[in-house]
């Protein structure tokens, strides 16, 4: 950094020689000659600069001051270049990636690399960096990647009471050294970020002797030499969010003078003992209560407990009013929203019901009353009704009520309206400004991830206001121009921006309990003044929003196409409520559901459900963030058919299932789109014999005759025989049958049932009649099974199977025409197989054609032997047993 700006400065110093030089002409030609009289050389050599380097030293400060005023802006830029880096199938960053990569030497230690570090940590990439590399960092004693370091290493052992990873922190802050440690001169900031960082490692387990040091730590005095009386608002603030952090929800288990000691914090103490600073021994209640109180809202984070809400109850009277800053009644109302979560409502009738009725009587009026004090009215009710937006945007984040999102930017629109009027002096245009960008981050959370319009539009509306250097001069009766924003009402802006276009649509924010005290601790409603300033907040603590995204985006995609579609989705959450959904869309929190389902008429559906594939659904939100589904046959994409019109025509083809029997190319046709079985009808399906086409062998033949004969022009091919259209019948049928179930996988193996049924008229063998007998004889146990099977409501009906009864009963009958033909020759040789009498031996072309019959049928050789001349059929089958009525029919006309 200090190569940067030597050159810096060095180049900013050449670009002022020329201006200087005119600027010294334009002087000295300033001067008025006076009656011919010249300038004595003296006056020239008495008045010439005495040191020289004043310029360079000036320039060398301003230089400075430029650089340092790029330091947190190049941090969060280089935040934001480690959180682009995408996790993938939840793989980390290798720590060797991370060391050499690195800037070399303190010298060009960059700032951005402090903010990457961080990055990584949130996003869980430094559990691999081994220690030693930690201490190479943090041996450097640079101050930016020091904080981004200890915060991105409690970020990413957070809750895990590491013990590494404390005694990374336990270094740097006093309390928790041994007495005889020596005392190490360290940064603010640093400090600050430790002492966050226990909060982080030790989150959610209500440690006792941690709760107990950052306790003590809220309430620290300055010291007998008032050495520790810098920015200790952002350093109690920091103990507090971290006791917040350890004892998160966990009041029955914490220790029970934490709420005595943090109400202590919050109100004041008596003054029992004064310290060099002339404070009391609870502390500074200006410097210990934001902290005191955000910590009082976690520890009691969705108790519904009344009495420690009642403690942050906003003051009932002018009188106790003036007691209280307006800023820390924002924080009162915010935790108090803390503690009771259920009660918050989503409308402007509860946000007014936070103001006291003795406060709303002198809200924006004109003054009155002398004995009043309307400023102090007006900031409270300001305060007050920004802090239970913000209570409001914890309570919905990520949820996209709408109802939330109206009663906020109502609020906001109240507040910009204000502005316009002379009233609106009386609270401050600060603080409209602050409340106005507090009610617009509870917005932001509310729809984070979606891109709401309406927020988007006020956002946009508030970033124009920009300080401009030259305006052109308005009309005086015309409203004055609205002020420009801060850079902390900037900055509140741009945030919101980042919420609503959160992970690129594919994330929201969650509302578990460490999540609601992550987003607590990134949206504190204290906003910097300049870029440098950390003084109540450290500006690192902004990022910490990463630790509550959660991704949540169902994304469809055509399993065939692989284009990105509509569905219609079916969540069920935990108490059994159902609600419908249209994805693309963001789901509720994954730990309120207990089942996702697309359950769309156009889709095959697809089930999640918490006790069975659960984790699949979360690898598909965090990694893939696609969900592959398949299209049905006869459907379209909402895209191609918005109404449904075509589908719904397209569908009574295919729930009719007398079509199949009439199935013709063009109906095919009608179902897909595919270039494979196009093709397939083309060539198999489709007999074109008119003039006007000629078919590919034709056209072959004519090529090879030669070219003196020339090219026939129609068609010459001979048209199908019977048994050729019964055979391409039968394939159109399998056809349809395939791409109406979607089951085009099958049709290979269906077009080689046919081949065979072809096959057994010439050469019949025995494995053709096992694969039929099999076939036939699975798709009757499975119909006897389903007829059997009670249906109970609200259950899904069972899946089709995949052969349906219908076409495994034309196969049958397929075979058994092919049988029939044959029994007028093998009636003798049959009688002779069973030994009865009149039987004769069968030639050698009949004998595969017998046996091919003898199985199907199931017939034992000699089983009518011993019957007599006069045994029938019947006979026949009550000799063989139960499997004989099979054959008792077919062989009636032959016996009898």
């Amino acid at each position: 950094m200090h190569t940067y700006t030597h050159t810096y400065t060095h180049t900013h110093t050449a670009l002022l020689h020329w201006p200087a030089f005119h600027n010294g002409a334009a002087a000295g030609l300033a001067l008025v000659p006076v009656a011919g009289a010249t300038i004595h050389h003296s006056w020239v050599v008495y008045n010439k600069p005495r040191v020289t380097a004043h310029v360079h030293t000036h320039v060398h400060t301003h230089a400075h001051r430029t650089a340092a005023l790029l330091h947190w802006p190049a941090f969060h830029n280089g935040a934001a270049a480690g959180l682009a880096l995408v996790p993938v199938a939840g793989a980390t960053i290798h720590h060797s990636w991370v060391v050499y990569n690195k800037p070399r030497g303190t010298q060009d230690m960059s700032t951005e690399h402090a903010g990457f570090l961080l990055a990584l940590g949130l996003n869980g990439h430094l559990r691999d960096m081994p220690f030693m590399n930690i201490y190479e960092y943090l041996v450097k004693c640079n101050e930016m990647i020091s904080v981004g370091l200890l915060l991105g290493l409690a970020a990413t052992y957070r809750g895990t009471m590491d013990v590494q990873a404390t005694k990374m922190m336990s270094i740097h802050l006093e309390p928790l050294l041994p007495p005889t440690s020596i005392e190490l001169d360290i940064q603010q900031n640093i400090l600050v970020a430790a002492l966050l960082g226990v909060g982080l490692i030790y989150q959610g387990t209500c440690h006792a002797h941690y709760a107990q040091v950052l306790l003590n730590e809220i309430g620290k005095p300055p010291g007998p030499e008032m050495e520790n009386c810098v920015e200790r608002e952002g350093y109690a603030l920091a103990a507090g969010l971290a006791l917040g952090l350890v004892c998160v929800g966990a009041a029955h288990a914490a220790p029970a003078h934490l709420a005595t000691r943090l109400r202590a914090y919050v109100l004041g103490a008596d003054r029992r003992t004064l310290h060099a600073a002339r404070e009391w021994c609870g502390g500074n209640a200006d410097v210990t209560a934001p902290g005191a109180t955000l910590a009082l809202g976690l520890l009691f984070l969705r108790a519904g407990d009344c009495a420690p809400a009642a403690w942050l109850r906003a003051p009932a009277t002018p009188y106790l009013l003036d007691f209280v800053r307006p800023d820390l009644l924002m924080l009162r109302v915010v935790a108090r929203g803390l503690i009771l979560w259920d009660s918050i409502e989503a409308s402007e009738e509860w946000i007014e019901d936070q103001v006291p009725a003795t406060i709303k009587p002198y809200c924006f009026v004109k003054p009155t009353e002398e004995n009043i004090d309307y400023e102090a009215m007006n900031q409270a009710y300001c305060n007050i009704v920004a802090g239970a937006c913000f209570a409001l945007g914890l309570r919905f984040a990520g949820s996209g009520d709408e109802e939330a999102r109206d009663a906020v930017l109502q609020t906001c629109a109240r507040l910009l309206g204000a502005r316009g009027r002379r009233l609106a002096d009386l609270a401050g245009a600060a603080t409209l400004e602050t409340c106005l960008c507090v009610c617009l981050l509870a917005a932001g959370m509310i729809m984070s991830g979606r891109g709401d319009v309406a927020v988007l539009r006020l956002c946009r509306r508030l970033r124009a206001r920009t300080a401009h250097p030259a305006r052109p001069a308005r009309p005086a009766h015309a409203h004055p121009a609205p002020p420009a924003l801060s850079h902390g009402a900037q900055m509140a802006v741009h945030c919101t921006i980042g919420l609503l276009f959160l992970a690129g649509g594919r994330g929201t924010l969650s509302t578990s309990k460490t999540a609601v005290a992550a987003l607590l601790i990134a949206f504190f409603p204290k906003f910097p003044t300049h870029s440098e300033d950390n003084r109540y907040h450290l500006q690192a603590f902004r990022h910490l929003y990463v630790l509550a995204v959660e991704p949540r985006l169902i994304l469809p995609r055509d399993l065939d196409t692989g284009k990105l579609c509509y569905a219609h989705i079916q969540v069920v959450d935990l108490q059994g409520v159902v609600k419908e959904m249209k994805a693309p869309c963001i789901i509720p929190e994954l730990d309120t559901l207990k089942e996702v389902k697309i359950n769309d008429p156009r889709y095959w559906p697809i089930v999640f459900q918490r006790d069975q594939n659960w984790d699949q659904l979360k690898t598909f939100l965090e990694y893939t963030w696609c969900i592959d589904i398949k299209q049905r046959a006869g459907c379209l994409s909402y895209v191609s058919d918005p109404q449904g019109f075509l589908t719904i025509l397209a569908q009574t083809l295919t729930l009719d299932k007398t079509n199949i029997w009439l199935a013709t190319p063009e109906n095919i046709e009608l179902f897909t789109n595919d270039d494979k079985v196009r093709s397939f009808v083309k060539h198999y399906l489709t007999s074109e014999t008119s003039s006007s086409k000629i078919c590919a062998n034709c056209l072959l033949v004519s090529k090879k005759r030669g070219k003196a004969e020339g090219l026939v022009k129609q068609c010459q091919c001979r048209k199908y025989s019977k048994e050729e259209e019964e055979h391409v019948q039968a394939l159109s049928m399998v056809t349809y049958e395939c791409l109406v179930k979607d089951i085009l996988c099958a049709l290979p193996i269906w077009t080689t049932f046919l081949k065979m049924i072809k096959a057994m008229k010439s050469e019949p063998t025995s494995y053709q009649v096992w694969q039929v007998k099999l076939v036939v004889s699975q798709v009757a146990r499975q119909a006897r099974g389903a007829a059997a099977e009670m249906c109970v409501d609200g259950q899904d009906a069972a899946a089709e199977p995949l052969i349906s009864a219908e076409f495994a009963l034309a196969v049958q009958q397929r075979v058994c025409a092919v049988l029939d033909s044959w029994e007028p020759r093998l009636a003798a040789q049959l009688r002779r197989y069973l030994g009865l009498s009149g039987g004769r031996r069968v030639g050698a072309e009949w004998r595969a054609a017998l046996a091919a019959y003898v199985l199907y049928h199931e017939l034992s050789a000699g089983a009518g032997a011993g019957l007599g001349p006069g045994a029938g059929a019947g006979s026949v089958a009550c000799a063989r047993g139960p499997l004989g009525a099979l054959a008792a029919s077919a062989l009636a006309p032959l016996l009898s």
